[in-house]
């Protein structure tokens, strides 16, 4: 079965590296995540826990199993062609750099998106409307079950997913109760 081909931006990429089960995701999934060489340079750190200060450390991101794996992969020249540079320039007028190339490298592509943020969501469907979106906690709780990570497993999961990446669902996230339901679990 062929894999299924995701672009991701920052932020989301980050938030599957928080979880310390990316790989394991990934595969549940049959995803390969494309990430644009400037996504993945910005993708450099999680939260890590308190040093002895309570102050909070920083740990750097390994994309290293996920590539061996095959399911991290930096788009080819030909990815990168003068369709994703109109592309670019498409999205840019409304984003960040980085984040405008991950909307011009799925569009280009003709893949998913995988991005929790707002204003990328919004850009990347108005210039993709045909194109899927992704987003953590859909794809968090789609892979779960294949896992087999039981309520437990689950919690774990969100609370890496917090406090090493700082997330928060957005207000409208539909799958924004379930998240609450699990981290409220003892």
């Amino acid at each position: 079965m062929p894999l299924s081909v995701v672009v991701s931006d920052t932020c989301s990429a980050l938030n599957l590296l928080a979880t310390d089960r990316a790989l394991d995701l990934l595969q549940a999934l049959d995803w390969t995540l494309v990430l644009h060489p400037e996504v993945k340079q910005e993708a450099k750190y999680l939260r890590g826990p308190p040093d002895e200060e309570g102050r909070p450390t920083r740990l750097a991101c390994d994309w290293e199993p996920l590539e061996r794996a095959g399911r991290v992969r930096a788009p080819s020249a030909d990815d990168l062609g003068p369709r994703f540079d109109d592309a670019f320039i498409d999205a840019a007028a409304f984003l960040t750099d980085v984040d405008a190339k991950a909307v011009a490298l799925a569009g280009t592509l003709g893949v998913p998106l995988f991005s929790d943020d707002g204003k990328v969501r919004k850009i990347f469907h108005q210039l993709y409307p045909a194109l899927e979106l992704q987003a953590t906690l859909a794809v968090l709780r789609r892979a779960a079950k294949p896992l087999r990570l039981g309520k437990v497993g689950v919690g774990a999961l969100l609370s890496a997913l917090r406090e090493r990446a700082r997330f928060a669902p957005p207000r409208n996230d539909p799958d924004r109760g379930w998240y609450e339901t699990h981290l409220s679990r003892p």
